[in-house]
Parts: C-alpha cells; sequence; structure tokens
C-alpha cells in the first residue's frame, strides 16, 4: 500500500499559525482533537487540524488504533479484509483505505472492493523513468456515485448500469446525451483495456452545460487504457525461415494489415523497426513540380533528385516489401523522411526509387534542413537486418510480423500491442465559434497505441508518404515556396494526435496517461479556450507529447491584406478560413511528467505552443528528449510588422545585418500571442539527437511594446545534462533560447545548468529585442547579452553552489508533491526532493525540504561517510515529512542521509549542503576539466587570508587567471596549523579559440591572421553570426577557409561575427569567444 503523506503546504502553516516559538518549547493552549487523524509528528507530539486550528490528538487514540497502518491511516471499525500485502491486511471504508485492527485476527472476512489497492513503491519501474502502474496512487477526484457504467465485461447491448454496464466509452457517450444534464453526469470506466476501432467524436452534443459538468472517469484503483490498438491473440512460432544475424531466434505470428506498421508495443515497451546508418553511393532524377499540376502544387520547382542509390553489400535489390522502406536525413534541428517506392539495380549498387510527389515534398525545404541524398542515411524497416532483441519486422505481403524478444520476456505469455488508429479522441463543436463542445471531464483515463503511416499525400489516386518540416512539430502538406514565410506557413499543417481539440472549452484531461501514440499526443488545435491538462504521465509519444494552436494563427481570420505577394499563398489557403479561426486561450497545462517524448520525430519539443493567449506552463517535468524541452511561439521576426526603418523606437542601425530589411508585411504586426507563462517547470537531459535548441525555446513577439501582456518563464530549472557539459559552443544547447524575433519575456531566478553553448541566447540576432533576466544562476557566465534592449542578472558558480533562492528554485520546480508518484526513482531518488541542489547556507538556518517520505523515515544531515548517526554539532535529524530541517551548528560540507523505517539506510545524497563563511579555500575542484580562452579566462578565487597556494610550484594569488590548456597542481597550505592538500585539475581550449584569441576589427573581405592553425584536414572554418547553424559559402555574410590555413577573408557584408569550426558535414565543434567585427 502507497502510503499518504500526512503533510501540509507552508501556506498552510502560515494561515494556521505556528504551534511552537523559539528552541522548540511549545506553547500552551492547545486543545485537544476530536479526532485521531495526525498530521504531522514534532517532538513527540502527534498534531492533528480541525476547524483550522492546530490540537493534539488524544493518547485514547492510541488504544483505539491498534493496528499496522496507524498513524498514516486508520484503523478500520470493521473487520472485512478487501486486499492484503507485506504490510499487513487492508480494509476499505468511507471511500478511504484503512488498516484492519488487531482485535479482527481469527475473525476477518475478504470483501470486493471496486478499487485495486497500490502495493508499496519500492522504486522498481518497467517503464524506464516511470513508477510501476501497479504502484501509481489513482487520484481521480470524487464526484459521487456514477450515472453510467462501462466495464470490459459489459455489452453495449446493455443499459449502462452498475449490475449491466456498457463494453465502450463510445457507448457510454451516445448514452449519457439522453440524460438530464440538470446536475453533473458520472460515467465510471472499469479497469482494462478498451480497444477503439473508430474515433470517438464528440461533438456539441455530448457537451456539459453550465449546471451539468459530464465526468469520464476511472474507477477507484482502476487504470481503464483507450487504445488505439489491439492485442496479438494468435500464437508464436519459430522463424526458421532465414538464417538470422548474431545467432539470435526470431519469432513469428500471423497478422493482417494493409499498411506499414511503424510500431508495436511489447508488455508496455515499444519495439523498433530495424535500421542502420548508411551512405549513398549515389542519387539521381531530374524530379519538377509545376505550380497549379495538382491542388497540392503551389509552386513550381525543378532538379530534384527522385532515386538514391546504396552500396549492394548493405541493400538487397530483392529485399520483402520496398514500399514500407525509409530513408532520413538530419540537420542541425531538422529530420526529414523520405518513403521508397521500389528498389532496383544501377551502377552505384541498389536504386531506392522515391515515393513522389511528397519525395519532393522533403526536399523543398530551406536553411540546410531539406532530405539530403548524399550525406549518411538512416535506412530503415529492412527485413535481413533484422538481428537484435527488441526489434520487429512486419512482412505486409506475406501477412507475417517477425519479433525478437528481449532478455527476459516469454515468447508464449508476452503482451503485444498492434496501433491501428491514427486519433483516439477527437471533439470538435459543430459551428466554429458559435457551437462548442463543452463541460466535460476525463479524470485517471489512459489514451495509448495510436498509428500514424507519415504524412499521406494522394495525387489522383497515387498515394506517397513521408515527413518534411522546416522546424518543430509541423508536416508539410503543400508544395510550396522554400522560404516558407512567403506563404505565411500555409503549406503546413501539425501532424495527427491521439487527441484532437478543436472549437472547444471548459475541457479537462485529469490524472491520466498519454502514452505510446504513432505521432502526438495531444493537440489543442482552434478555437479552444479553458483547457486543463493536469496530472497526466505523457510519456514514449512518437511525436510532441503536447502541442497548442496551429503554424497559422500568425493572425486570425485572415483577408486578402494578409498575404505576402501575388505568387505567393494567400487567405484561400488558409485551414481556419475567415469566421472559423481564434488562437487558443486559457490553456493549462501544469503537473504533467513528459518522460522520453518524440521518439520518432526527433525534431519535436514534448511541449510545443504556437500563437497562445494566456497559455499557462506550470510545475511539469520534462526528461529526456532529443531536441528542446520545450518550444514556445511562432513566426520568427518575419512578422513584427518592421518597416524597414525603426521598430518599437529602435533603428535599423541597432539590429544584425539580416534584420535591416523590413518585415514581410510591413505595418501589420502579429498580435496573437501574448500573456504567456512558463513558470517553475524542470526540464532535464534534452537535445539527444539534434541541437541549435534550448531546454526552453522561443520565437517571435510575446507581448506589447509598453510590456503590458507580456510573458513570463521564471522560477524553472533547465538541466541539459546531469553528467554535464562543457561550454564550448561545440553544439548549439543553449539553457533558454529565444530565437528570432523573440520579445516582451522576463525571465525571473531560473537555474541554468550544464549548457554547451550559451545559458540566454540573447544575440543580436533577427530582431530579438526587449528581454529582461534577473535574479538567475548558473555554473557558467556564458551568455549572449548584444540584442537591443535586453540585461542580464545571474550569479554564477561553477560548482553549482546556489544561496537559498537559487536552491528553492530547484526545490520546487518540476512536479507538486501531489503528483510526483509519477516518477520512477531511478529518476528522482528520494534524496533529490529532500536536498536538492548543492546549497550554501550559514549555521542556524533552516533548510527547505519537500517531506515527502513518511513519518516514520528519518532524514540526517551528516559528514560523508558517516554510517553511525547521533545528534551534535555535525548532525541533526527531522521526521520524514517535515518541510524544513534544522542545519548542523558547525561549518562544514555535509551529506543528507535517509534512515528508513525499516532499518535501510539511503546512499549519501548526490548534492551537498555547505555551511559557513568561505569554507572552501578555492573555486576550483580535485579532477575537473575547465574550458578557458583568452577572452574567457578561469580566474581562481583563493581564500589567501587563511591560506598560501602554489600552481605548478608558482605562488599564486587571488584571481590570477588561466588562459591556455594544461594540467596544474593546485597546493593549498594552512598559515596556521594544519595539513596541506592539493587539487589536481585540467585546462582546455577549443580550436576556435586557438585560432583568434582576441577580438578582430577587419573591412569587408579584409584578411583575418590566425594565432594558431589546426591541423584535422576534414575540418571547415566559417566566418558567421553566431546563430547560424546552416552554412552556405555563397552568402554574403559568411566566409569560409579550409583547415591548415594561416589567414582567412573576412565576409563581405559589414557585421559582428564569431569564428566556428565545423567538420565536413557542417557540424559545429567549436566557436569562438572573440569576436570579429566587420566594417
Amino acid at each position: 500500500m502507497k502510503k499518504k503523506m500526512k503533510s501540509i503546504s507552508l501556506l498552510s502553516l502560515l494561515l494556521i499559525g505556528f504551534k511552537y516559538v523559539q528552541a522548540g518549547v511549545y506553547v500552551d493552549g492547545y486543545s485537544t482533537c476530536k479526532t485521531c487523524k495526525i498530521v504531522t509528528i514534532e517532538d513527540g507530539i502527534n498534531w492533528g487540524i480541525e476547524k483550522n486550528n492546530w490540537c493534539i490528538v488524544q493518547k485514547s487514540c492510541y488504544s483505539k488504533n491498534k493496528c499496522f497502518s496507524y498513524p498514516d491511516y486508520v484503523c478500520c471499525k470493521g473487520c472485512d479484509v478487501v486486499y492484503e500485502d507485506d504490510d499487513g491486511k487492508w480494509g476499505y471504508e468511507n471511500d478511504d483505505w484503512c488498516g484492519i485492527n488487531d482485535s479482527c485476527d481469527g475473525k476477518s472476512t475478504v470483501s470486493p472492493v471496486p478499487a485495486q489497492p497500490q502495493p508499496v513503491d519500492n522504486g522498481k519501474t518497467n517503464d524506464t523513468g516511470k513508477t510501476n502502474d501497479t504502484g501509481k496512487t489513482n487520484t481521480s477526484s470524487s464526484v459521487g456515485n456514477a450515472d453510467l457504467y462501462v466495464s470490459v465485461k459489459g455489452s453495449d447491448d446493455n443499459a449502462g448500469t452498475k449490475d449491466a454496464p456498457f463494453a465502450s466509452l463510445n457507448k457510454a457517450r451516445e448514452a449519457a446525451r439522453k440524460l438530464s444534464k440538470t446536475k453533473d453526469i458520472v460515467i465510471e470506466i472499469a479497469d482494462g483495456f478498451y480497444p477503439v476501432d473508430e474515433t470517438i467524436k464528440f461533438t456539441s452534443e455530448d457537451s456539459g452545460n453550465d449546471k451539468s459538468t459530464i465526468y469520464y472517469k476511472a474507477a477507484k484503483g482502476a487504470h481503464p487504457v483507450i487504445s488505439g490498438g489491439e492485442k496479438i491473440t494468435g500464437s508464436w512460432t519459430k522463424a526458421d525461415d532465414v538464417n538470422w544475424l548474431n545467432g539470435v531466434t526470431a519469432y513469428k505470428t500471423p497478422l493482417k494489415r494493409d499498411k506499414k506498421l511503424r510500431a508495436i508495443y511489447v508488455n508496455g515497451d515499444r519495439a523498433d523497426m530495424p535500421s542502420r546508418r548508411v551512405k549513398p553511393s549515389g542519387s539521381s532524377g531530374n524530379y519538377s513540380v509545376r505550380a497549379g499540376q495538382a491542388p497540392w502544387a503551389w509552386n513550381s520547382r525543378g532538379q530534384m533528385v527522385d532515386a538514391v542509390s546504396f552500396p549492394s553489400n548493405v541493400l538487397s535489390a530483392n529485399t520483402r516489401n520496398p514500399q514500407n522502406i525509409e530513408l532520413d536525413s538530419s540537420s542541425t534541428w531538422a529530420r526529414q523522411i523520405v518513403c521508397v517506392d521500389s528498389l532496383t539495380g544501377d551502377q552505384f549498387g541498389v536504386k531506392a526509387n522515391l515515393q513522389m510527389p511528397y519525395g519532393a515534398f522533403a526536399q523543398n525545404l530551406g536553411w540546410g534542413t531539406a532530405y539530403s541524398p548524399n550525406s549518411e542515411n538512416t535506412v530503415t524497416n529492412v527485413f535481413e537486418w533484422l538481428s537484435n532483441p527488441g526489434q520487429f519486422y512486419f512482412d505486409q505481403e506475406g501477412s507475417m510480423l517477425y519479433y525478437i524478444p528481449r532478455k527476459g520476456e516469454d515468447i508464449n505469455t508476452v503482451e503485444v500491442v498492434v496501433p491501428k488508429l491514427d486519433t483516439i479522441i477527437e471533439m470538435r463543436g459543430d459551428d466554429p465559434r458559435k457551437s462548442y463542445v463543452q463541460n466535460i471531464v476525463f479524470d485517471g483515463i489512459t489514451f495509448a497505441y495510436s498509428d500514424w503511416n507519415l504524412y499521406e499525400l494522394n495525387d489522383g489516386g497515387k498515394l506517397s508518404h513521408g515527413y518534411a518540416s522546416v522546424q518543430g512539430a509541423i508536416v508539410m502538406a503543400a508544395f510550396g515556396q522554400e522560404d516558407q514565410h512567403n506563404d505565411i506557413y500555409r503549406t503546413y499543417d501539425v501532424p495527427v494526435a491521439a487527441i484532437l481539440l478543436n472549437s472547444s472549452k471548459n475541457i479537462k484531461f485529469l490524472n491520466g496517461e498519454i502514452r505510446h501514440t504513432g505521432s502526438l499526443g495531444m493537440h489543442i488545435e482552434n478555437d479552444v479556450s479553458d483547457i486543463e491538462v493536469t496530472g497526466n504521465y505523457i510519456a514514449k509519444t512518437s511525436g510532441a507529447g503536447i502541442v497548442i494552436g496551429h503554424p497559422t494563427h500568425v493572425y486570425e481570420n485572415d483577408t486578402e491584406k494578409h498575404k505576402v505577394g501575388p505568387n505567393f499563398a494567400g487567405p484561400d489557403k488558409e485551414k481556419f478560413k475567415n469566421g472559423t479561426e481564434a488562437v487558443p486561450k486559457n490553456i493549462k497545462i501544469t503537473n504533467n511528467y513528459l518522460l522520453e517524448n518524440c521518439y520518432s520525430f526527433s525534431g519535436h519539443s514534448p511541449i510545443t505552443s504556437f500563437y497562445t493567449y494566456n497559455l499557462e506552463v506550470l510545475h511539469n517535468f520534462v526528461y529526456k528528449c532529443s531536441y528542446s524541452g520545450m518550444s514556445i511561439g511562432w513566426g520568427w521576426c518575419e512578422f513584427d510588422g518592421f518597416d524597414g526603418r525603426s521598430l518599437y523606437g529602435m533603428n535599423a542601425d541597432q539590429f544584425d545585418g539580416y534584420s535591416k530589411g523590413p518585415s514581410r508585411l510591413a505595418g501589420l504586426p502579429t498580435e496573437t500571442s501574448k500573456n504567456n507563462h512558463v513558470n517553475y517547470n524542470r526540464v532535464e537531459e534534452i537535445c539527444s539527437i539534434l541541437s541549435d535548441a534550448g531546454g526552453i525555446y522561443t520565437l517571435g513577439k510575446q507581448g506589447n511594446p509598453d510590456w503590458t501582456e507580456s510573458s513570463e518563464m521564471s522560477y524553472n530549472y533547465i538541466n541539459c545534462k546531469r553528467s554535464g557539459n562543457q561550454p564550448d559552443g561545440s553544439r548549439r544547447v543553449n539553457g533558454f533560447h529565444p530565437d528570432e524575433g523573440s520579445a516582451y519575456i522576463k525571465f525571473d531566478s531560473n537555474v541554468v545548468t550544464n549548457i554547451i553553448n550559451n545559458v540566454y541566447e540573447l544575440n543580436n540576432w533577427k530582431r530579438k529585442h526587449d528581454m529582461d533576466i534577473i535574479n538567475g544562476f548558473s555554473n557558467t557566465d556564458r551568455s549572449e547579452t548584444t540584442a537591443p534592449k535586453c540585461k542580464l542578472d545571474q550569479y554564477v558558480n561553477k560548482d553549482h553552489i546556489w544561496p537559498l533562492s537559487g536552491y528553492e528554485t530547484v526545490l520546487y520546480s518540476g512536479l507538486e508533491d501531489q503528483y510526483v508518484y509519477m516518477v520512477g526513482k531511478d529518476v528522482m531518488p528520494d534524496t533529490y526532493y529532500e536536498l536538492a541542489s548543492n546549497v550554501q547556507l550559514s549555521t542556524g538556518d533552516e533548510l527547505p525540504r519537500r517531506g515527502l517520505l513518511k513519518p516514520n523515515d528519518t532524514v540526517w544531515l551528516a559528514p560523508k561517510g558517516t554510517s553511525s548517526f547521533v545528534e551534535g554539532d555535525t548532525m541533526t535529524k527531522s521526521a520524514g515529512n517535515e518541510k524544513f530541517m534544522r542545519v548542523p551548528r558547525a561549518a562544514g560540507e555535509y551529506k543528507m542521509y535517509i534512515q528508513y523505517a525499516d532499518g535501510s539506510v539511503s546512499e549519501p545524497s548526490h548534492f551537498t549542503l555547505y555551511l559557513g563563511k568561505g569554507n572552501r579555500a578555492a573555486s576550483v575542484s580535485n579532477g575537473k576539466e575547465y574550458m578557458v580562452s583568452k577572452k574567457r579566462p578561469l580566474k581562481l578565487e583563493l581564500d589567501t587570508e587563511k591560506y598560501s597556494f602554489k600552481l605548478n610550484d608558482k605562488d599564486v594569488n587571488d584571481g590570477y587567471a588561466i588562459d591556455s590548456a594544461g594540467k596544474w597542481s593546485l597546493v593549498q597550505r594552512p598559515k596556521g596549523a594544519g595539513d596541506a592538500a592539493t587539487i589536481e585539475f585540467t585546462t582546455t581550449v577549443t580550436d576556435a579559440n586557438r585560432l583568434i584569441t582576441e577580438d578582430v576589427t577587419v573591412e569587408s573581405e579584409g584578411t583575418i591572421e590566425f594565432a594558431d592553425v589546426i591541423t584535422e584536414e576534414s575540418h571547415l572554418i566559417w566566418i558567421a553570426s553566431n546563430s547560424l547553424t546552416a552554412f552556405d559559402e555563397s552568402d554574403p555574410a559568411i566566409s569560409m577557409a579550409k583547415a591548415g590555413s594561416k589567414s582567412m577573408k573576412a565576409p563581405k557584408t559589414a557585421g559582428t561575427y564569431v569564428l566556428t569550426v565545423t567538420d565536413a558535414d557542417k557540424k559545429v565543434l567549436s566557436t569562438s569567444d572573440a569576436l570579429v567585427i566587420v566594417k
């Protein structure tokens, strides 16, 4: 049984009043409690709360409550046992769990209960990063008895009563239409797996009203799964028709399906299609598109390839189902997928003829993001490559599914789900902006196993598939301008979602799951307001977890003036026609755990929004993603209304060279994205595949020029990589990445760690302006602040040691207390909640904690290596559920240990409490590597009052600067008694910082002399904007030289640049701290 936490918030403490004064002396005058419910235990006294006042739980409660569960759970009045675990026997009374009284021994009876109790959470996980389903507490709200019932044992021919339930959610939806809507309507869904054959479509007729909210609610303790897929029921046999690679054993089972299969799920885990990285041996074709040749053809273009060749020793022309093979190539921030039509032999080996015309779509992209037939491709879904445990292959022609079990899987007992349906739930009002789906709540329900076989283009009956996106969670749906801004993004749509909302309001998704989807998890698209998504486990979706809005919401209800030029897409091409369009408003995304999203579409971000008003993204935990953790906003600077002369009090000379020209529609600024709030979130482990990103990434203007309705991104904790990163600029991985056009955003009290590029990317690039950063914390000072009207205030500590305010940002970031059950202890050990970061305090202070442990667990602060715990000057303790604890009286460094009620003791905490001023003699750490340059030397902070220092046998003082690569030995010797200590560390200098060490000012195309030479022949040297990751030597604002050069020409265009070193594929390796200023 997972125990409830008998804890209260700090706010509650303040409202109720303190029950003690200094030194733990209790104030007299507290009454005894009338009930036996204990809220907290302090100094041996059991405290309760009644009528918003503290009271003391009577001793008589102990004689009444003789059961194993007290005081975490009350003791049962009766003796009916409904569940038994290692803790003891459990009953269920008054809608809550209770422990069977000791006096019941020998006379207890077993009774059924509609809610399966939860066993003790032992920290084990079966879905990386997430607590076992059996350890997940269902927190669905109680709204009274149900009106309709759904059960896997029911029938849609039944009446929908408790004794004769329906079998499907869809039937319950139909029945709810006929009920009187004068009170709330509750549809209770029992535990089980509910496959859906067709999308469940909610219309205005399915709505509640101001007097009646319709609840689709999991039964107590139940976790119903509404599935877009079906379980395989056939038997598996050994697949002995092939000689398998690596000596593995594959199994097969019959499966009929008329299309490709991109994923299956085995025991709740995704299985992969086999794939390899292969460099094409050639390409061919001269494919062209003519504007008007088909409804999808909005622009003309030629000279595109329609075939890619691969070595014949890698890919066989006779492999099965060539039409199901995928080819993809990645750029810095985007990934394109093209599909094969057929395979034939040619002079380069095996020619993969592409599915056209969508193969042309993927080549019609700018900024270096287009599908590349010349760079290394990932080739996926080749039968002969099936060779690793956890891989599957679907032989469409042979109607056979193959699978190689993972270690520990028994092929005869595994549960295999095959996705079938793209969208599981669709909510769409009958008449946009007039008639809505409204007043519906989904509580405690899982939506999972949706399908998507990439974008499908129907060209007069000929189908082609693929995925093309210049950036983010969009997909090209029409062949338009390579420069997507000219079409005002009308060539793009958003990929399908398992849950889709349009013309909907007052809708809530609470305490459920959205996982294992074929594309997006949820899309809150157009004409939607007052939508809440709270307390959900959103995990392992193929695309983004949640998307809000649409890229065409640049303007609402476009007219003829909203057209960039005569040859570009106009308002007739809008997805949402005039009179039907409204940006999402008042959307609340809170306390969701987004784990390992964007599996198949690595250019997505787990939380993505386009244009929104009053979006609240609060207290979410984003963990492990391929690109940015969040992407907020759209439109770059292209629709800010700039006329080429002035913009909000700034003139063209204040902007970089790329930004001096007018916007696409001068004088018509977008006004659809304002008043957005992204606060108290935790984002970790980003950019596993792509870069030019941030923990939180933004685009476009987010408020008004007078800062009214401005947006905020505050009290967030962004940790780009837990194992650490060197801030060398080798990949554009930022903490916050306000990109082109970002403006009117306030950043307050954020903690950002382990970036590679910048903490805040506030460089003068594409009309960024008006952003304020105050009270920031980071372990590096690398930030760009050259954008107009921006300021930065930041505390820097290279060892991640924060003062109390920074520590509290980390501590309270992410999920609030009642939602942390979703996160496995492999991701967040108990000590991460109780000592959330390194922190510097003074003796006599209190350490804030989350207090998420049991009251009879004991939390200790003690020196590292302690094994015997006794209170004293160097050790303090507190109960597991306390929100604060006293720190030791003696200055020093302390770890946290948790002494559990069962006698076990945790490992020492990852983080350290530092007590006392100046307890660290030097600002460097043993064994650590530091990145340095002439512009950014490592300045030693040394306590020369108490110690003398020698660096590599040379006397040094406080402030000594190291700007070269080397191995260093720092010996600190006390000026009084005591032993000397040695700190060994290293410094490194990147290639870019070796080439230019100081700022350089030159004329247009002038010569830049290098201070050193790099010898790696494949490397390239660029002078370009610091934000650029798509390098083109023909651009007048870029210049290029090869490795081995002693000098190079500056760009032709005036501006401020940096030197960047890339590999042969133009992947960034390092960026200079020094600037190149071209006059």
